[in-house]
């Protein structure tokens, strides 16, 4: 059974410092194909998927709710369009 005190022991204080580690920063791209390019050889016939860290993921989703929320409180965003709320 995982801790549910564990997450929020680390983002805390990232959150707290406004400190976003570089380990968390790094991703990884997947260069894709797009479907029916009748060439190659051009950068548009191409996409990139990139893969982030599930727990920077995690991180940068409570700090955008927490940020929404803040903005809702202070009347500078709508509750119905903010995220997650």
């Amino acid at each position: 059974m995982a801790n549910e005190r564990l997450l929020p022991s680390l983002f805390t204080p990232l959150l707290t410092h406004g400190y976003h580690p570089i380990a968390m920063k790094k991703a990884n791209g997947i260069v894709l194909d797009k479907p029916g390019k009748p060439n190659y050889r051009t950068p548009s016939s191409f996409r990139i998927i990139v893969l982030l860290e599930t727990v920077s993921k995690s991180l940068e989703r409570l700090s955008a709710l927490r940020l929404a929320s803040a903005a809702c409180s202070l009347g500078l965003l709508q509750p119905k369009t903010s995220v997650g709320l």
